[in-house]
């Protein structure tokens, strides 16, 4: 009884962590297609909680052109884990297809890795496909 006991502390204890992982539930880029100077909105959801994602960034992986980055996301003022950025297209951005990494950071400060990007030398946390006009 004691042994059944212990091991149902443990799961206790161990199940929270578990199910606190947080997932990329979507990353999208509206429209997909846009012209430099054309506005664009990017909005990434994780699972979980919103106080468990300190920080969200985007980065554009296949040029590097002199801007600024990477992005900063806002968190959405709705307080679920909604991260948003909208702005135009940098004018100096050559046209062509550029996959955003979506870089994320934890509140203890660490890179969240998700499972199936884990591999990649960018995007841990997620990757967006978009097409400079």
């Amino acid at each position: 009884m004691k042994k059944l006991l212990a091991v149902l502390m443990v799961v206790m204890l161990v199940a929270p962590t578990a199910f606190a992982k947080v997932k990329l539930v979507k990353a999208v880029i509206e429209p997909a297609a846009a012209a430099a100077g054309e506005q664009v909105t990017v909005t990434v959801e994780f699972s979980g909680k919103a106080k468990n994602v300190k920080q969200v960034m985007l980065i554009p992986r296949e040029y590097a052109y002199d801007i600024d980055q990477p992005y900063y996301l806002q968190q959405d003022a709705s307080g679920k884990n909604i991260w948003m950025l909208q702005g135009p297209i940098p004018y100096e951005a050559p046209a062509g297809s550029v996959h955003l990494e979506v870089k994320a950071v934890d509140k203890d400060g660490k890179e969240i890795v998700l499972k199936k990007f884990k591999d990649q030398e960018f995007g841990k946390a997620g990757l967006i496909d978009f097409e400079i006009k």
